[in-house]
């Protein structure tokens, strides 16, 4: 994860509309092969305040520690956020309040490890999956998702 990046998803974000247009196999897929090529904005509270460097560009303090903001589904499961772009996640922070967290850009893969990887003790970490753009496109992405999404992938590859 890279702190203060910015982020595009002009592909992703226009196969998203195309299904909520037309929800069928075909825009399904486009989004499916959209999400792993994606690098999304995940909002996170700092433990020091970002200072500028020399160039003027806000950096993150050595020893700073990053809490990850989550929101949870209707069936009260936690779910990690990811934006498409800085104006996706401004939406959420007017309407939450949240003015007081930073964007740190996140490729799919980081996704994949944060869910998929389990702990020391076995078990997963408590994210059950990410949500695109709450306030907006509000797709979630499950681990059951997130597996079939790899799954296409390294077919993908293997073709």
């Amino acid at each position: 994860m890279q702190f203060n990046q910015k982020v595009s998803n002009p592909l992703l974000c226009g196969a998203i509309e195309a299904m909520h247009a037309d929800s069928n196999s075909k825009t399904h897929t486009l989004v499916l092969d959209e999400i792993p090529r994606a690098t999304f904005l995940c909002p996170g509270t700092v433990s020091l305040p970002p200072v500028e460097d020399e160039n003027g560009e806000l950096k993150l303090q050595d020893g700073c520690q990053v809490q990850y903001k989550m929101l949870q589904n209707s069936q009260g499961k936690p779910l990690l956020m990811a934006f498409t772009s800085e104006d996706q996640m401004q939406l959420w922070k007017d309407k939450t309040g949240n003015q007081n967290c930073y964007g740190f850009a996140c490729p799919f893969p980081d996704y994949v490890m944060l869910l998929m990887n389990k702990l020391p003790d076995g078990t997963y970490g408590p994210a059950q999956g990410f949500v695109i753009d709450p306030y907006g496109a509000d797709l979630v992405v499950d681990r059951e998702m997130v597996a079939n999404i790899l799954f296409r992938e390294k077919e993908r590859k293997r073709n």
